[in-house]
Order: C-alpha cells, then sequence, then structure tokens
C-alpha cells in the first residue's frame, strides 16, 4: 500500500511537470504567433504605402506627359511666332532702309546747304539749318525752303503710312521780338507742319510740331559755326512699324 501511494505521488508530479512544459510551449508558439502577426501587419501596411506611392507615381507621370506635351505646343506655338516676328522685322528694316534710301536720294540736293541724313532707333533722321528756310529771325518759310520741303513732301506722299516729326532747334542767342527761344523754335517747327499740309497736302494726322528751343545743341554756342549748326529744324521720318508692335501686344 505504502509503494502504490509513492508511485502515485511520482505520477502525480510528472502529469504537473508535463502540463508545465506544454503551457511553456503554448505561451512561446502565443509569443511567436503575434511577433508573425505584427510582421504580418508591417507587411500589409508597407504595401499599402507601396501601392499609394506606386498610384501617386501614375498620377505625377500623367501629369508629367501632359506637361511635356504642353510644352512642346508651346516651344511650337514659341518657333512659329518668333519665324512671324523675323519676317516681320525684315520686312520692317526693308522699309526702313528703302525711305532712308529714298530720302538721301531725294535730298542730294539739299546736301550743299547742309542737309544731314542719318538712321537710327528704326527712324529717318533729317537735318536742315534754319538759314535754308527761314530768313534771320523769322519763323517764316522762305522760297527756296518751300522748295526743300517738296524734297521732304515727296517721300511721306511715296510712303503713305509713314509719319514725320518736325522739331524746331535755336542757338543761345535772344531773337527780339519773340518770348524765348522755344517760341521762335516751336513757330518754326508749325511752319514746316502747315506748308507740308497747305502746300504739299500731307494728311496733318501724319506730321506733328515740336520745339526745343536752345536746349538739344550739336554744337559749342561759343563760336559763331557752333551757333549756326545748332539753328536747324530736324524732320524725323517714321516708317509703320503698326504691325510689328501689335503682334508684340496681342500675341
Amino acid at each position: 500500500m505504502k509503494h502504490f501511494v509513492n508511485f502515485s505521488f511520482f505520477a502525480f508530479i510528472s502529469i504537473i511537470m508535463m502540463a508545465c512544459g506544454t503551457n511553456k510551449k503554448l505561451a512561446a508558439a502565443n509569443d511567436q504567433i503575434t511577433e508573425l502577426t505584427n510582421q504580418l501587419n508591417a507587411a500589409n501596411n508597407k504595401l499599402v504605402e507601396n501601392e499609394r506611392q506606386i498610384n501617386q507615381i501614375k498620377v505625377e507621370s500623367t501629369r508629367n506627359a501632359q506637361a511635356a506635351a504642353d510644352c512642346r505646343v508651346a516651344k511650337d506655338a514659341a518657333e512659329a511666332r518668333l519665324a512671324k516676328m523675323e519676317k516681320e522685322l525684315e520686312m520692317e528694316a526693308a522699309a526702313i532702309d528703302s525711305v532712308a534710301n529714298r530720302a538721301e536720294v531725294a535730298i542730294q540736293k539739299l546736301v550743299d546747304a547742309g542737309a544731314e541724313v542719318t538712321m537710327g532707333d528704326g527712324m529717318v533722321y533729317v537735318s536742315m539749318p534754319d538759314k535754308f528756310l527761314f530768313p534771320s529771325g523769322s519763323s517764316t518759310v522762305g522760297v527756296k525752303g518751300k522748295e526743300g520741303l517738296a524734297v521732304i513732301a515727296e517721300v511721306m506722299q511715296e510712303y503713305p503710312n509713314t509719319e514725320a516729326i518736325i522739331v524746331g532747334n535755336t542757338d543761345t542767342t535772344h531773337v527780339k521780338g519773340k518770348a524765348d527761344n522755344w517760341s521762335l523754335s516751336t513757330e518754326r517747327a508749325n511752319a514746316v507742319v502747315r506748308i507740308l499740309k497747305d502746300t504739299y497736302h500731307i494728311d496733318p494726322a501724319r506730321l506733328t510740331a515740336a520745339g526745343r528751343g536752345k536746349f538739344k545743341p550739336v554744337a559749342s554756342n561759343a563760336t559763331p559755326e557752333g551757333r549756326e549748326m545748332n539753328r536747324r529744324i530736324e524732320i524725323i521720318l517714321i516708317p509703320d512699324l503698326s504691325g510689328l508692335w501689335e503682334m508684340l501686344d496681342l500675341e
């Protein structure tokens, strides 16, 4: 009987120990399951993030493709516009050269009187000494002056879209009977405009008169020769550039 009790006791202890070992394995297995579950969740989250990034890349790729297409369209439009501008510039340059050449040929007979023709900033400048146009101290155009202005009128009639700015200039010597030299220069510019309008029938909308007085000399007023150079009428011929400006403004 005593041996049976001892055997039962040892058997009970063994069962308890076996149960403890099973619990440890179960706990370890649960830990592994938890770890695997965490890894799976992390993998799923990573997969979701990768899919989000892929979708974003697809959207950006589509956007970039559209931007590239837009750039190609803009590039083609810019090239077409540049070609048009270059053609327009060539035409305007030809018009300017034509007016300048015509003016140079037309006023050759005025060169002996001191007239000069120059080009700059897309315009043609004709400078005439005031003695060729006006008696001393006067704002009335003389006969010789009217004949000289006929040359300017011929150029403007040949190029009906050309405009002219007539600018009077004086030296520093005050002219008796005039308020100041500025008034004299303006009166002389007005007189030239009236001759072009009334005698040669140039549309007054194409003519502008202005006076600079003594304020833009081309030589020193300290000498008679310098003062003579400063007393002059400048006629600025402006070819029609409206096509170019309209293209630059509207496109």
